[in-house]
């Protein structure tokens, strides 16, 4: 589980559907270390790993968006596939 202070310095968070008809919301964890500056990008590729390996075949729809009140759409998966 992520901390409050965690979840805010997110830069991105990815809603997940499940097969099972629930759904949840993880946030990126975009440092490499504690000092480093946040990276957008390593965020997103971490994100995309635990979508394809750890959760692989339990999903069906995922999208992942900015961690802001109405941020943008920055990729969609649907079934394992970007969409």
């Amino acid at each position: 589980m992520m901390s409050e202070k965690s979840i805010e310095i997110a830069m991105t968070k990815c809603i997940v559907w499940f097969y099972d008809g629930n759904s949840r919301t993880f946030y990126s964890r975009d440092r490499s270390h504690k000092k480093a500056k946040p990276n957008m990008a390593l965020g997103i590729r971490r994100l995309e790993k635990m979508l394809l390996e750890t959760f692989s075949g339990k999903w069906e729809t995922a999208i992942i968006y900015e961690n802001q009140e109405n941020g943008r759409e920055l990729a969609k998966y649907k079934r394992g596939v970007r969409v």
